[in-house]
C-alpha cells in the first residue's frame, strides 16, 4: 500500500514550530523544578548522613571520657538532668560542645546547633532554645555507667533548612537565570521573526505589483514588434525584421521572468495547482531547446542530447517543468566565458529517471554548493552585472521538482563547468 504523504502549510508549520518550543519550555521548567527538588532531597540525605555520624564518633569519644562518666553517673543518681549545672559543669559542656563541632566541621557542616542531653523525660540544653519538635533532633544514644539508664545525645540546627538551601542556590539561581534567559531570548527571536516575515511580505507584496504592472507594457511591446516584423516582412526591409526579432525575443525572455515571479509567488502562497498529467520528459526537454534556440543561435551554443531512458513518461506540470529545463539551459548559457557545450543526458534507475545537465561553464565554488537552490541567492562572480537575473531561478527549480516528488543535485568544479541532475518517478509501463 502507497505511503500518503502528509503536507502542512507554511502557516500550518510555523504554528506546529511554536508549539513545539513552547512545550519544550515548559517540559524544561518541570525537569528544572524536580531536578531542584531532587537536589534538595539529595543535600538532605547527605546532611542527615553527616550529622549521624558525626554524632556516631562523638558518641564513641565520649564513652572514653571518664570525667562525663563520672557526670553522667552522678546525674543518673539525682535521677534528673534538669538543673544539673553543679552536676555537668561547664568544662565538661564545652567540652562536649567541642567534640560535636569538630565531628561536624568533619563532615563539612559548618552550622550553629543546640546541644541537648536526653534522659528520659529530663533534658538538659546547652543554650536555652525553645521548645523542638522531635522531627527536628537527631539523636544518638551512647553508653552510660548504669547500664539500665538510656541517655541520648541530640542536636538541634535552627538554620538547617537555610544552609540546605545556601548549599544548592548557585545551582538553584544559574537554572533560574538560565531558564529566564532562554525565555527571553525566544520572545526577541519571535519578536525579530515578526518583523522580519513582515518585511519579506511587504517586499513579496512590492514585487507582485510591480509585476503585474510590467504585464502591459509587456504586452504593448508584444505587439508592437509585432506589426514592426509585419511591416518589415511586407516591405522586405530586413534590418526592420532584424531588430523587430530581437525585440520580440527579449520581450519574450522578459515576459518568461515576470511569468516566474507570479508562478513563484503563487506556489509560495500555496495559491497554485499543479496540473500534473503524463507527459514525455524528452519532449518537455527538446520544446525548452526549441524555445530558447534563438539564445542559443546568439552565442553559438551547441546542444547534444543522449536520450538512453526507456520509460521517460513522468506524471507533471508541462509547463512548470518546461520552465525548470529553461532555467538550467539559461544558466549554462549566462555563465559561460566560451563557446557554450551542453550535453543533456537521460536514463532509467528502478523506477525512475535521471536527467543530466552538463555544461562548461564557469563552474560553482563548492563553498556555493548549499546555497544556490536559495531563494534570491546569487553566486558570486566578481562583478555583479555581467550576469543578469534574479536569484530565483534555481529556487524555483527545485521548488518544482520536489512538487514532483524528485530531487535535484549539483556538482561541479571552478572553472571547469558544472552537472545539474534532476531524479523524478516514471510512470510504470504495462
Amino acid at each position: 500500500m502507497k505511503q500518503r504523504k502528509l503536507h502542512f502549510s507554511k502557516k500550518s508549520q510555523r504554528l506546529i514550530l511554536t508549539i513545539l518550543a513552547v512545550a519544550s519550555m515548559v517540559g524544561l521548567l518541570v525537569i528544572q523544578v524536580n531536578w531542584l527538588m531532587e537536589s534538595i532531597r539529595m543535600q538532605e540525605a547527605i546532611f542527615t548522613k553527616g550529622v549521624n555520624m558525626a554524632l556516631q564518633q562523638t558518641a564513641l569519644n565520649m564513652a572514653n571520657d571518664e570525667q562525663l562518666n563520672t557526670a553522667m553517673q552522678n546525674s543518673i543518681e539525682r535521677d534528673s538532668l534538669i538543673n544539673s549545672q553543679e552536676v555537668f559543669t561547664q568544662n565538661i559542656i564545652t567540652r562536649l560542645d567541642s567534640t560535636v563541632q569538630k565531628e561536624l566541621e568533619f563532615y563539612h557542616i559548618n552550622l550553629d546547633f543546640h546541644f541537648l542531653l536526653i534522659n528520659g523525660e529530663d533534658t538538659l540544653s546547652l543554650k536555652p532554645t525553645s521548645k523542638v519538635k522531635n522531627g527536628e533532633l537527631f539523636h544518638q544514644s551512647f553508653s552510660s555507667p548504669d547500664p539500665n539508664a538510656s541517655i541520648d545525645l541530640a542536636i538541634h540546627f535552627p538554620g538547617r533548612s537555610s544552609f540546605i538551601v545556601r548549599r544548592i542556590a548557585i545551582m538553584f539561581a544559574t537554572s533560574v537565570l538560565l531558564i529566564l534567559f532562554t525565555i527571553v531570548s525566544i520572545f526577541m527571536i519571535l519578536a525579530y521573526y515578526r518583523k522580519e516575515r513582515s518585511f519579506a511580505q511587504q517586499v513579496k507584496d512590492m514585487i507582485g505589483n510591480l509585476t503585474h504592472e510590467f504585464m502591459t507594457p509587456i504586452s504593448s511591446i508584444s505587439f508592437a514588434g509585432n506589426m514592426i516584423l509585419n511591416r518589415g516582412q511586407k516591405s522586405g526591409d530586413q534590418t526592420t525584421v532584424n531588430l523587430a526579432t530581437v525585440i520580440k525575443e527579449e520581450n519574450k525572455k522578459l515576459q518568461g521572468q515576470v511569468d516566474r515571479l507570479l508562478q513563484l509567488a503563487a506556489v509560495e502562497n500555496s495559491g497554485f495547482d499543479y496540473n500534473k498529467v503524463p507527459v514525455d520528459i524528452h519532449s518537455i526537454i527538446d520544446d525548452a531547446i526549441q524555445i530558447l534556440s534563438f539564445q542559443l543561435k546568439q552565442n553559438e551554443a551547441e546542444v547534444k542530447c543522449n536520450y538512453e531512458a526507456m520509460m521517460s513518461v513522468v506524471l507533471a506540470d508541462a509547463i512548470h517543468l518546461n520552465d525548470v529545463f529553461i532555467n538550467l539551459l539559461s544558466n549554462s548559457l549566462k555563465y559561460s566565458v566560451e563557446k557554450p557545450l551542453i550535453r543533456i543526458e537521460t536514463k532509467n534507475l528502478d523506477q525512475k529517471i535521471e536527467i543530466t545537465v552538463t555544461d562548461n561553464g564557469i563552474g560553482i565554488p563548492t563553498r556555493e554548493f548549499k546555497r544556490i537552490f536559495e531563494k534570491y541567492y546569487r553566486i558570486s562572480t566578481g562583478d555583479m552585472h555581467t550576469t543578469k537575473g534574479f536569484g530565483i531561478g534555481l529556487y524555483y527549480v527545485k521548488t518544482v521538482i520536489k512538487a514532483h516528488q524528485g530531487a535535484i543535485t549539483v556538482q561541479s568544479e571552478n572553472h571547469k563547468g558544472s552537472t545539474f541532475r534532476i531524479v523524478l518517478p516514471v510512470i510504470k509501463q504495462n
